[in-house]
Formats: structure tokens, sequence, C-alpha cells
């Protein structure tokens, strides 16, 4: 149910986002090579409190990490259709102004669902409008991004790398180069994995929904068919 991965998620965001910041793909590459390197790192250094996110999608998870980047000193710009949250201090776009806002961003995460609409919008074009120093994080749906063209990007220096947890096929080919890319963080599939406090959620949602249908009340989490969430 929607609603109740919202900090699990946004976490596994900030994770990504911390290490790619301070460039820690490459001193783990270091590290597994056993060599003290201080210069390890050759992408820029970025300093959070005067950096620039765009999350693509500030639902329930999308605005918990907007206001956690806040936190950290973030200037953050969000893309949505239909926003449904207060998020102070955040710049609100529509999707049809995402051209014009991602030469901005430091790090464009996404977490938007897969629908016609979202598919494949993060691909070689969009990828050339983000700064050369720019990270792209994507978290939602892993058909939402061409994942060649994701690499290709990277590989050519077009954008500097990517934190990823889904991917546009998956398991992810062991064969595909973005394996082997540097600045490049990875995980299969598990920024909810083993929360533990997710079935309790779930039931809640599911009590306070039958209550809601029993005294004929608006149900939560209602799913628009047409828009595909």
């Amino acid at each position: 149910p929607r609603g109740i991965y919202f900090d699990h998620i946004s976490h596994h965001i900030l994770m990504f986002v911390m290490a790619l910041s301070r460039g820690l793909p490459w001193y783990v590459d270091a590290q597994r090579r056993r060599a003290w390197d201080p210069n390890a790192r050759k992408s820029a250094y970025i300093d959070l409190t005067v950096s620039t996110a765009l999350i693509n999608g500030v639902g329930g998870i999308g605005h918990e990490t907007a206001r956690i980047l806040n936190e950290l000193g973030m200037e953050v710009i969000g893309i949505d259709p239909r926003p449904e949250f207060d998020i102070p201090n955040v710049e609100l776009h529509s999707p049809d102004n995402l051209d014009q806002v991602l030469p901005r961003a430091d790090f464009v995460i996404t977490t938007v669902p897969h629908t016609p609409e979202t598919e494949g919008m993060f691909n070689a074009r969009t990828f050339e409008l983000m700064k050369d120093t720019a990270y792209f994080i994507n978290i939602g749906r892993g058909k939402v991004c061409k994942i060649d063209d994701l690499a290709d990007a990277i590989e050519n220096g077009v954008i500097a790398g990517a934190g990823l947890d889904v991917f546009e096929e998956e398991p992810l080919p062991s064969d595909h180069k973005l394996w082997g890319l540097s600045n490049v963080l990875m995980t299969p599939h598990i920024a909810i994995k083993d929360a533990e406090n997710l079935p309790e959620r779930r039931f809640q949602v599911l009590l306070d929904n039958a209550r809601r249908f029993l005294n004929d009340e608006q149900l939560n989490n209602i799913v628009d068919k047409e828009r595909w969430y």
C-alpha cells in the first residue's frame, strides 16, 4: 500500500546521495585493491549544503526525501503531475517543465511509478540536459530509465554516475557494462527488504480502510486505473 515505505526508501536514497557526493565508489575500489590512495576519487566533491536535488515524484517517498534533503541544506526542486502534500521549501513544477529544470540539479532522483507517460522518460536526450557533474538516482521503477542510455552517459562523461535500486531488466544481466563502471552504486531492488514494521503498517492501512468502508467514508489509497497508480 501507498504511504508505508516513505522512511525506508528515503533513507536508501540518502545513502546514495551521501556516498556519491563524496566519491565513495572510488575509495571502495581502492579498498578492494588494498591501495592506500588519498587521490582515488576521480569525480568532483559535491558540498550538499550548496547543491540542488531534483525529485521526480514528490508523493509519500519523494516528499519525505525532500524534507531530509532540506535539512541537509540542499535546494529541492519537485516534479509531480498532482502534488498531494504540503512541502515547504520545495520549488514545485509539473512534468512538462522537467527539461527546463534538469540542468540545475546536482542529483536527479526519480521515485515515480511505471506508467505509459513515465516509461523511458530518462534516456540519452534527458541525460544530455544534466550537468556533467550530476548523479542520477532511481528508486522507483526500472522502466522509467533506459539503462543502456544511462550506462553510455556515465561511460562518456555526460553525467558523473548513478545510484540504482531498480533496473529496466531485473536481474540486470551479469554482462551489462553498468556493472563495471566507476562511480556507480547498485543494489538489487532491496530498499525495503527486511524492514520489520511493514507488515504492521500494511495491516493498519487495511484496518483503517475497512472501518472507512463500514462508515461509508472516503477510502485511502484509491488507485486511478486510467493513470496506472
